[in-house]
């Protein structure tokens, strides 16, 4: 063998000691990346969250969290003493008195006389004292009718399962109003504490929401076309593939081999950048892994384990919340048409009158009481159109507080059985969400449940590398095995050196003999 073909044997191994490293390096970024069990999570991701991006449960997200909101701008003045309502009732009778012409008393008889449920409401204000009765009532009714708490309760639930619920309901409801139990150190997107339900409210209304819906088009990118899984392993089967390839043709090569086989095996080269490249581009796997990117950087705040688990105390205290309110909100909630029987069943078993019965709960449970008589909501609903008709609009002035009462009770009556903007939206089962508790359950058992069941494999996806790269590194890697690869056919079609000699040769022996 001339030195020429020496040479020409290094430079063909050397030129296959290069595709073996191309090789080498691919398979050393997806085994030292972890990209195929982290884009195998990064898949069930997508396949878990794929129902809460549906654009109709997306517009069922903002409708529900605003009738949530408008609830929460109702109750919060009447809730506890720090919510300002009870507080501004003399001053909304001494305003309808000025208003009427009248005392002070004749106008609060007026308003008894008038608008019997909304005085009601007014009287059992805030609610955390008819919380705080509740548990004497509960005594005195066990002690009357001679039976323990235990099967008072039991009774109650049988006979009254609306009012029992409210009953048992509300106690959570006003001691958590203001110190949400379980939510832990939950905090809004810029680090504010979220303690009250106010503050849970703009959490979700202001922070979660969006956050989801603003990723709906990077969700449907990176979710279109093809699953996530067979990128790392197609990118590790091509590297292994390449390092096989070109380790037998180091050894061929070495040996040596000829013009034909060198070009038959160089050939193999650039089809398979060609492959990995039609591959990348008919995929849009750039623009598939850059918009991937942006939803885990876009979803990164919802996913951390503090705000997934306040996320989960706070749908429970909203839970709460509607398990008080359902019963007592409107006609069909049950809790009114109780009230009667439940006197009436206390009378039948005490001797007493049902007006004696009333009188004795007025005087020694008058928050419970009042209460009862407020139900339904949509009673005090009714009333309050002319009541503030009756004082004019300077009422909002003269009760800044109760006004927020006044102006959100009618949207949150009239919406609880039929949610607004809920036209067409289902849960994930299907089931269509029409009414406050089916708002409940579809937030409860379908979106907290996807931060929840996803977080740790959210987490494994964005350990280690952003996932960005992987569209360009395919590409960049095809095109350098296709470059390569001509540059390799080019020198194999030129032959080996001893050929070359032998044709420049061949002429000049030829001319010498004529």
């Amino acid at each position: 063998m001339t030195e020429a073909d020496v040479r020409e044997s290094r430079s063909g191994v050397l030129q296959w000691v290069i595709v073996f490293g191309v090789g080498a390096l691919v398979v050393t970024v997806v085994l030292a990346l972890n990209l195929i069990p982290r884009l195998n999570d990064g898949q069930k991701v997508l396949n878990g969250a794929k129902p809460a991006f549906a654009s109709q449960r997306l517009r069922a997200d903002v409708a529900g969290i605003d009738i949530i909101s408008t609830n929460v701008d109702m109750a919060n003045p009447i809730m506890t003493p720090s919510g300002g309502g009870a507080a501004e009732v003399g001053a909304l009778v001494a305003y309808a008195a000025k208003v009427a012409h009248v005392t002070p008393a004749q106008a609060l008889a007026l308003i008894e006389e008038r608008f019997p449920h909304t005085a009601a409401l007014l009287s059992a204000i805030p609610l955390s004292s008819v919380s705080a009765e509740l548990p004497r009532l509960v005594t005195f009714l066990s002690s009357t009718l001679k039976i323990t708490p235990a099967q008072l309760l039991q009774a109650l639930q049988a006979s009254f399962p609306a009012l029992a619920q409210a009953i048992t309901n509300l106690p959570i409801v006003t001691s958590g109003w203001n110190d949400i139990q379980n939510i832990g150190g939950l905090t809004r997107f810029n680090g504010t504490p979220v303690t009250t339900v106010p503050q849970l409210r703009t959490y979700f209304k202001d922070d979660l929401i969006p956050a989801v819906a603003a990723q709906q088009s990077n969700f449907q990118t990176l979710d279109g076309t093809s699953s996530l899984t067979w990128i790392a392993p197609l990118l590790l089967i091509v590297g292994i593939i390449v390092m096989l390839f070109g380790g037998a043709m180091i050894v061929r090569n070495r040996r040596g081999v000829s013009q034909r086989e060198a070009l038959a095996t160089a050939t193999v080269v650039p089809v398979v950048g060609i492959v990995v490249v039609v591959l990348v581009l008919a995929l849009s796997l750039i623009p598939r892994v850059s918009h991937g990117q942006k939803l885990l950087d876009g979803l990164a705040p919802a996913f951390t384990q503090q705000r997934v688990a306040g996320d989960r105390a706070g749908i429970t205290m909203v839970s709460a919340i509607v398990n008080t309110e359902n019963p007592i909100m409107t006609p069909a909630g049950g809790a009114a048409a109780e009230v009667p029987k439940l006197i009436a069943f206390v009378a039948g078993k005490t001797g007493l009158s049902q007006t004696q019965v009333l009188g004795v709960l007025k005087k020694e449970f008058p928050h419970v009481t009042a209460l009862l008589q407020a139900l339904p909501l949509t009673a005090v609903t009714s009333e309050l159109a002319e009541i503030v008709k009756l004082l004019g609009p300077g009422v909002v002035t003269a009760v800044p507080v109760l006004a927020q009462t006044i102006v959100n009770t009618p949207a949150v009556t009239s919406g609880w059985n039929h949610v607004p903007g809920m036209e067409g939206a289902t849960n994930f089962a299907g089931k269509p969400i029409v009414t406050m508790p089916d708002v409940r359950d579809y937030f409860s058992s379908n979106v907290i449940p996807v931060l929840e069941d996803q977080r740790a494999n959210y987490d494994k996806l964005v350990t280690t590398s952003k996932i960005n790269f992987i569209g360009a590194l395919v590409l960049i890697v095809g095109l350098i095995v296709i470059a390569f690869g001509l540059l390799m056919v080019a020198i194999a079609a030129r032959g080996p050196a001893a050929e070359r000699k032998t044709a420049t040769l061949q002429p000049a022996v030829g001319g010498a003999s004529g």
